[in-house]
């Protein structure tokens, strides 16, 4: 009987533990399911949240992409923070931050929020292209020669570099570079011409026949000769068909007589064309001279929106020159003082002699183009050489530190001798040489070698001309970077 009942309730308290034990395993299960509920259900607010926030960033995105860029640039100048649209649970701010040559930046902040009080930050920095073309970056390095560069005398690179393919010759007491490099290979060029300068005046590196420390794969500056095929196209113009037949040869002198021919289009046949009109007005002709024959200007002569074809033209006294365009196939000179805007000189020679100032022009020479006097250039004016470019007095290119400046172009060399100051580029197939003094805001790019004799200032600067090479663009809204700032 005591058994019996000793047993019975050794089995009722393994029934009772056993069910206590299945009790607290539930509950430990249950409470692991919710806990898992709770995490679940945090992550997926969180994700709510970062989704809401990056959402946001693209809404941003989409109201820079429909504004124009000065909007865009005056309304954003201070943060301006908004709510976004109904069904995203989110704040953004957009601020312009800075302009660079291709385009606005802005940075974007968005805060997402989601269910148990999620939070998700997210910032993005993104760029307003300005769409269109600018002129190739390579023409803003400062120098830059797939030949040698000689320096002899004072030189200074300011926000650009040097770069010679076959390296360095220097013979200088004072040189500075914000960057130098230059690829020396001994078989090719002379220890002692491979004389390799690192960043910054008075640190020299010596090849000893190896190549320098500082060495880069070599540059190709591009063919000059293919592009100036291109300015040829782009400027030449043949004369009109429908004509005004006019006996030559032909000594105007009188303004009655070339009032006469204002709005016509006049063509003589049989001889030259001389213009002996003091203060003369030659205006809106088209004039063409047949069989080889040449115009002579005696007289100060203002023309405006007027073509002329000939053999050779010449200005022995003051002119004024204005929307118009020459086409000589020989030699377009310019005895006396000048000032040229707005026109197009295509010649086989092109010569100034006297002071002149010539303002977005642009002049075209099949052979060489020689500067004998001071004359002031300015605006987008290109020279363009099939020859040699020779400036032999002083030279005013002037608005220094300007986007809108000079381009030369020439298959040959490029030679300054006299003081000078130019904002512009420089693209050539020949040799570039300064003797004087010489500043440049712009840059230098040669096929072959770049010499520099005497005191040189270089800036390396961006020049905008449309006959230099483009790129083009970035038109749009495109992220620079993106990230989250913060999660809770």
């Amino acid at each position: 009987m005591n058994r019996s009942q000793n047993s019975k309730g050794f089995v009722l308290v393994a029934a009772l533990s056993v069910a206590m034990l299945i009790l607290l395993l539930g509950f430990a299960m249950s409470s692991m399911a919710n806990a898992n509920l709770r995490s679940s259900g945090n992550r997926l607010s969180r994700l709510e949240a970062k989704y809401a926030a990056e959402s946001g960033v693209d809404i941003g995105m989409a109201q820079l992409q429909s504004l124009d860029a000065e909007t865009a640039r005056n309304f954003y100048a201070v943060p301006v923070s908004e709510n976004c649209p109904t069904g995203t649970d989110c704040t953004i701010t957009i601020q312009y931050v800075h302009s660079q040559s291709n385009g606005d930046v802005y940075r974007i902040t968005s805060v997402g929020h989601g269910p148990r009080s999620a939070q998700y930050d997210s910032e993005a920095l993104v760029l307003k292209g300005a769409g269109g073309t600018e002129t190739n970056p390579w023409f803003a390095l400062g120098l830059v020669s797939e030949g040698t560069v000689y320096i002899n005398g004072t030189a200074t690179i300011e926000d650009g570099g040097l770069h010679g393919n076959h390296g360095f010759s220097i013979h200088t007491g004072r040189f500075s570079a914000d960057s130098v490099t230059a690829s020396c290979p001994s078989d090719e060029i002379p220890a002692r011409q491979c004389t390799c300068f690192a960043a910054g005046p008075g640190s020299r590196e010596y090849c000893n026949g190896r190549e320098p420390a500082h060495v880069v794969d070599p540059v190709d500056v591009g063919a000059v000769s293919n592009h100036l095929d291109e300015l040829w196209q782009k400027y030449q113009a043949e004369p009109p068909d429908s004509v005004v037949i006019v006996s030559g040869p032909l000594v105007i002198n009188n303004q009655a007589q070339l009032d006469d021919w204002a709005g016509k289009t006049i063509k003589v046949v049989g001889g030259d064309v001389e213009i002996n009109v003091a203060n003369g007005r030659l205006r809106d002709v088209n004039l063409i001279l047949d069989g080889g024959h040449s115009v002579t200007v005696d007289s100060p002569l203002a023309v405006n929106g007027t073509n002329i074809w000939a053999q050779n033209l010449t200005f022995l006294g003051h002119s004024e020159v204005s929307d118009s365009s020459f086409y000589i196939n020989d030699t377009l000179a310019f005895r006396g003082t000048n000032q040229s805007s707005n026109s197009v000189y295509l010649a086989g020679n092109i010569d100034f002699h006297g002071t002149s100032t010539v303002d977005s022009t642009k002049l075209l020479s099949d052979g060489d183009f020689d500067d004998h006097g001071a004359v002031t250039y300015s605006g987008e004016t290109t020279l363009a050489s099939r020859g040699d470019v020779t400036f032999h007095g002083a030279t005013d290119l002037s608005a220094l530190d300007n986007e809108d400046g000079l381009a030369v172009i020439a298959m040959g060399d490029i030679t300054f001798s006299g003081r000078s100051d130019t904002t512009g580029v420089f693209w050539l197939g020949g040799n570039f040489r300064i003797n004087g003094t010489k500043r440049i805001i712009g840059g230098v790019l040669s096929e072959s070698d770049i010499d520099l004799n005497g005191r040189s200032y270089i800036k390396a600067h961006r020049v905008e001309n449309d006959d230099l090479p483009q790129v083009e663009l970035l038109d749009g809204v495109y992220v620079l970077s993106r990230g989250a700032v913060s999660e809770d």
